[in-house]
């Protein structure tokens, strides 16, 4: 498995300090207690991320909710009650809460929806690009033996991006990035998934988090997303010929 290390912005001793503002909702369920200490660390970590990346402190105390079904029954009412999609976990922005089905990820899709939840603090009308990207590489993070932390890459979705650079599509990522919010969870939504992801994993895997960093202040400030790659790289040609050459090279 190809890990990322995970050492960006973070203290791993001061993770557990800050377990006290996750809030687990057990429904006709149980989880261990080093399931529920492990999800609360991660979560950290995303706490910690978002503070680097937005200049704060504040994302250490912002709560995050997450009720957990043990029964399908159970997360089917709340599924229809909000008109949501997925057979795994979704986030409800209005309440503040996630709302996940317990299955052998759990952990992975509570660190996906909690993202939402502290990325919302901070960004409330992110692209849905970012908001989504980002869910998807934190979902990838959990600890080694030696309780490193790291990201394991997503590989269906990198085969899926390394074949459309292959069949050359030379606008795939402008038209990606005129996405209308609403649209993105349409026609097309595994692939909007899958690109949201690679963009995300890129800027994390080349180092290049800085950049990340400045495109979240513009697009924040009004700025589209292709303007503030162009403002952040120079030229938006430069960024797709960078993220391009990555994922050809990528194994």
């Amino acid at each position: 498995m190809n890990r990322i290390l995970v050492l960006l912005f973070i203290n791993l001793i001061s993770l557990s300090l800050h377990a006290q503002y996750v809030e687990i909702n057990l429904v006709n369920c149980k989880i261990s207690e080093s399931e529920q200490k492990k999800i609360e660390k991660l979560i950290a970590y995303e706490r910690m991320f978002c503070n680097e990346i937005f200049e704060t402190s504040e994302n250490i105390t912002v709560p995050v909710k997450i009720n957990l079904y043990g029964k399908s029954k159970d997360y089917r009412l709340e599924k229809a009650k909000y008109n949501a999609p997925s057979p795994t976990g979704f986030y409800i922005p209005a309440i503040n809460e996630a709302f996940i089905m317990k299955g052998s990820n759990f952990i992975s899709v509570a660190l996906h929806e909690a993202s939402h939840s502290i990325f919302q603090f901070n960004y409330k009308k992110a692209p849905k690009w970012l908001n989504e990207g980002l869910a998807e590489f934190f979902e990838t993070l959990d600890f080694d033996s030696e309780a490193n932390l790291y990201s394991y890459p997503q590989t269906y979705r990198i085969k899926s991006i390394k074949t459309g650079i292959a069949d050359s599509d030379t606008e795939r990522l402008k038209k990606f990035f005129k996405i209308y919010d609403g649209t993105f969870y349409g026609h097309g939504v595994d692939d909007n998934y899958n690109t949201a992801y690679s963009i995300i994993y890129y800027f994390i895997k080349n180092k290049s988090t800085k950049a990340l960093k400045n495109i979240i202040k513009l697009t924040a400030q009004g700025y589209d997303t292709e303007k503030a790659i162009e403002l952040t790289y120079g030229s938006f040609d430069a960024f797709e010929s960078n993220y391009k050459q990555f994922y050809r090279f990528h194994p």
